[in-house]
């Protein structure tokens, strides 16, 4: 791929940014060994790799992030910017020695150069200096924030500014190599529509993880799962959806009820659990990803919160059942559970002449 952008999409709280890091590090651990085969040594400390990892940020904040050291690219970006600072200096300040820093561009004062040349020259050479150090690289890896579902504008913008800069990326390629960057985005699913960029992506989607998953990462951690019973960590991961983040949230709301019980204090199980966790809490975390099902539905977003609660807590169930507890007539239930089927929540077989209801995974 040369000049690609990939899509990752998951919902909020999946682990896009876990997996971003997860291929940031992979990334950087092969260029490191390639060096080593090819130089017989480490890279150096003034190293500069071919993958970046960063959290976007808009043109209000981006350069004075890359300046004060906060922004993840700080260090590429300082390198790229002083040469480019001390290159408009010298012909101005003939007689000013700088050898010094032209060795060691870390050293150069900044705000001295900036001062001396000025506010329009300096910010124009910030955006040269910025799309350079961006153009020598091979993978840009680009996690956007969360947004909220009344955010559809500052999502709007940050795509906007995000493809500018692909589109000049692809459109130029660097000096220094012959292919041109890609870029892979982190976007949140209940955000994936609506806008033209979107079209110019290969998507890739990242799915929640199953209940086991979720239980072993548990196990892994804490080499037990005390003071939860296993029954319990898989009701909690049934109720997160796959979502790590909820699930981790969970486990502490859960702890935190379970810890004002007197002594001596029972393993909490899956009525404890039920018990922490209220539809409205779980009706509230899932409300962004229904609003994409059910726009301007609250009603059937509470409607699909009662099912997906009701099957996790206990499996699969006939629809006619389901929708006899619920309380929700058969032909609305078939059409809720149609949009539940169609968007990966649940599954339906057909046992006989029964039409039997099991949540995806």
């Amino acid at each position: 791929m040369s000049g690609g952008v990939i899509g990752l999409v998951g919902l909020q709280g999946v682990g896009k940014s876990s997996a971003l890091l997860a291929v940031f590090i992979a990334k950087i651990l092969l260029e490191g060994e390639a060096w080593r085969k090819q130089h017989n040594s480490k890279p150096g400390p003034g190293h500069e790799y071919e993958t970046i990892l960063f959290k976007w940020r808009r043109q209000n904040e981006l350069f004075r992030s890359l300046l004060d050291g906060t922004h993840e690219a700080s260090l590429d970006f300082h390198r790229e910017y002083a040469a480019r600072l001390l290159g408009q200096l010298e012909p101005r300040l003939p007689l000013l020695d700088l050898k010094e820093v032209k060795d060691h561009p870390d050293r150069l004062n900044i705000d001295w150069a900036e001062g001396t040349l000025g506010r329009a020259a300096s910010k124009r050479l910030r955006q040269l200096a910025w799309l350079e150090m961006l153009r020598r690289k091979k993978i840009i890896l680009i996690d956007t924030p969360d947004y909220s579902k009344t955010d559809r504008r500052l999502i709007a913008k940050d795509l906007e500014e995000i493809y500018w800069v692909w589109n000049h990326l692809s459109r130029s390629r660097s000096f220094k190599q012959d292919t041109k960057p890609n870029l892979v985005i982190a976007i949140q699913k209940e955000m994936f529509r609506g806008h033209f960029f979107f079209d110019k992506m290969e998507k890739i989607e990242l799915e929640p993880l199953e209940p086991k998953q979720m239980l072993k990462a548990y196990l892994k951690r804490f080499k037990t799962a005390e003071p939860f019973t296993e029954d319990a960590l898989l009701t909690l991961a049934r109720m997160s959806r796959g979502i790590f983040r909820r699930f981790q949230r969970y486990i502490m709301l859960t702890l935190d009820l379970w810890e004002t019980e007197p002594e001596p204090r029972k393993p909490i199980n899956a009525s404890a659990v039920n018990e922490s966790i209220t539809r409205e809490r779980l009706a509230e975390d899932m409300e962004l990803e229904l609003s994409e099902l059910f726009p301007k539905q609250s009603d059937l977003q509470l409607q699909a919160v009662r099912v997906l609660l009701r099957l996790s807590e206990s499996g699969s169930v006939e629809q006619s059942q389901i929708a006899e507890e619920l309380g929700i007539e058969p032909y609305a239930m078939s059409r809720l559970l149609s949009k539940l089927e169609l968007h990966k929540y649940i599954t339906r077989s057909r046992v006989g002449t029964n039409k039997i209801v099991s949540l995806r995974g």
